[in-house]
């Protein structure tokens, strides 16, 4: 229990006696204060005041909350290693290797339209169709499907 000062003493030269705090309360704040550097006597005082003005009190990390935020660190360092030094270079590139895969496709279908056009002209001309040649591209899409 905290005991007020008296009324004859100004506050800043006031000092309290807290009565009934644990063992392990007092061993917690010696611990605390002597992390910080700190007398018991500003630790409190400190504490105290960030208390009263609504401020939370630092937490201190456990050994698991010091693990996890090394392996969060350690996935963001490996993210960072794959992004390229020139975002704009490997977007450029990026653009433009998909731009050939889209030029490939429609050429390709380009030429399918023509070769489906020749024979229909064959067919009208009442002659047999051309046997379509073997594609390798088509024959690895149809059976890697």
């Amino acid at each position: 229990m905290a005991t007020a000062p008296t009324a004859n003493k100004s506050i800043a030269n006031s000092s309290w006696t807290i009565t009934g705090a644990s063992a392990e309360t007092r061993e917690k704040v010696r611990k605390a204060a002597s992390a910080e550097g700190m007398t018991i006597r500003a630790w409190v005082d400190k504490t105290l005041n960030e208390a009263a003005d609504g401020k939370p009190a630092p937490r201190s990390q456990s050994s698991s909350d010091t693990k996890a935020i090394a392996e969060v660190a350690s996935k963001l360092d490996d993210v960072l290693k794959r992004l390229p030094e020139n975002p704009q270079a490997a977007e450029k590139a990026s653009a433009e290797r998909t731009s050939a895969a889209v030029l490939k496709a429609v050429a390709a279908g380009f030429n399918e339209m023509h070769r489906v056009a020749k024979d229909q002209a064959r067919i009208a001309e009442g002659k047999a169709p051309k046997k379509k040649a073997k594609n390798p591209a088509s024959s690895q899409r149809t059976t890697g499907s």
